[in-house]
C-alpha cells in the first residue's frame, strides 16, 4: 500500500500539542473499571520544575477493604521517583511497554514525581536501564536519603518532604540536551530512526548507545512512545477522531492504528473515546 500524503501533517500534529513541554498521559481510571472503582489517582503540575518534573502524583484506595487490583502502567518514556507508604519503599521505576498487570495491594497509598525523559541520568549520572523496566531503591542512588525518618512521618509532612528533596536534587539544574529531546521531538517528530540520528548529528551506533544510557531504550522505541502518546492526546481531547489521528500520528490505515493502539493500551480508540466521554 502506498503512503498517504502528508501534506497537513506536521499542522495537524502542531494542532493538538498542549504546551510546549512533553506531558504524556495516564490514564488507569478511565482503562480499568475496577482500578477506578478503588483508587484514586491524580496528578498535579508545579510549573516552576516542568522542564525536570512532568509532575507530581498520588493514588491512594478508596476503602479500607483488602484486596489486589491491577493498575495499568501506559509507556511513556519517562523514569518515576516513586513512594510507596504502606511498603516503604522509595525508588525510581519506568516501564518501556504498557505494563497491563501491575499488582496493587489494598488498602494503599503511594506518591511520584514524573520525571522528563532523560532526567534520571542527568540528576543521578546512572544509565537510564538501571531504572527502566526494573526498580532502583533510592538508597543505592542517595545513601543521604533517611528512608526511615521518611516513612516515620505523617502523610501530609511526608508528601512535604518528598516535595523538597525532588526540588533540592534539581536545585540550580538546566535540562540537558537530552531532557529536553522528548519536548522537541514531541514538538515536530521524525518518520524514522534515521531521520533522528541525522537531526542529532549522531550515527546508528551512537544514537543506540547514547539512548540507551539517557532514556534506557532505543530510538524506535522513542519514536514509538512519542507517536502513541501523541494518539491519547489527540483522542482525550474531545476534539477529535480516531480518522484525525491516523494523519497526525503517521498510520497508514485504520487496522495498523487498531492494532498498535490495542497493543499499547489494551482497548480500541473508539472505546476510549467514549470511556472519555462518559468519565
Amino acid at each position: 500500500m502506498k503512503k498517504k500524503p502528508r501534506s497537513g501533517y506536521r499542522h495537524l500534529w502542531r494542532c493538538y500539542t498542549r504546551s510546549k513541554l512533553y506531558y504524556p498521559i495516564q490514564i488507569p481510571y478511565l482503562i480499568s473499571e475496577e482500578f477506578s472503582d478503588s483508587v484514586r489517582y491524580t496528578e498535579h503540575v508545579v510549573e516552576s520544575l516542568q522542564k525536570f518534573v512532568i509532575c507530581f502524583w498520588e493514588m491512594h484506595s478508596l476503602s479500607d477493604k483488602a484486596k489486589t487490583v491491577e493498575n495499568i502502567i501506559v509507556t511513556d518514556g519517562c523514569i518515576d521517583l516513586v513512594a510507596d507508604v504502606n511498603k516503604k519503599q522509595i525508588g525510581f521505576a519506568g516501564m518501556s511497554k504498557t505494563d497491563f498487570h501491575f499488582l496493587m495491594e489494598l488498602p494503599g497509598q503511594s506518591m511520584g514525581a514524573r520525571f522528563m525523559p532523560g532526567a534520571f541520568y542527568q540528576l543521578t549520572g546512572l544509565c537510564a536501564s538501571s531504572a527502566m523496566d526494573d526498580y532502583l531503591p533510592l538508597e543505592k542512588v542517595d545513601g543521604s536519603f533517611d528512608q526511615h525518618a521518611f516513612f516515620s512521618m505523617p502523610l501530609e509532612q511526608a508528601r512535604t518532604a518528598f516535595y523538597s528533596y525532588v526540588c533540592r536534587i534539581i536545585s540550580g539544574m538546566m535540562p540537558d540536551r537530552f531532557t529536553s529531546l522528548f519536548t522537541v521531538l514531541a514538538a515536530d517528530p521524525p518518520e524514522t530512526t534515521s531521520e533522528l540520528c541525522k537531526m542529532m548529528n549522531y550515527s546508528s551506533r551512537q544514537c543506540q548507545r547514547l539512548f540507551q544510557k539517557h532514556f534506557g531504550i532505543t530510538p524506535k522505541m522513542a519514536l514509538s512512545i512519542i507517536r502513541f502518546q501523541k494518539c491519547l492526546e489527540i483522542l482525550t481531547s474531545g476534539k477529535a477522531s480516531p480518522s484525525d489521528v491516523l494523519e497526525a500520528a503517521h498510520y497508514y490505515d485504520q487496522p495498523h492504528f487498531n492494532n498498535d493502539f490495542k497493543r499499547n493500551l489494551g482497548i480500541t480508540p473508539l472505546e476510549l473515546i467514549a470511556r472519555y466521554k462518559k468519565h
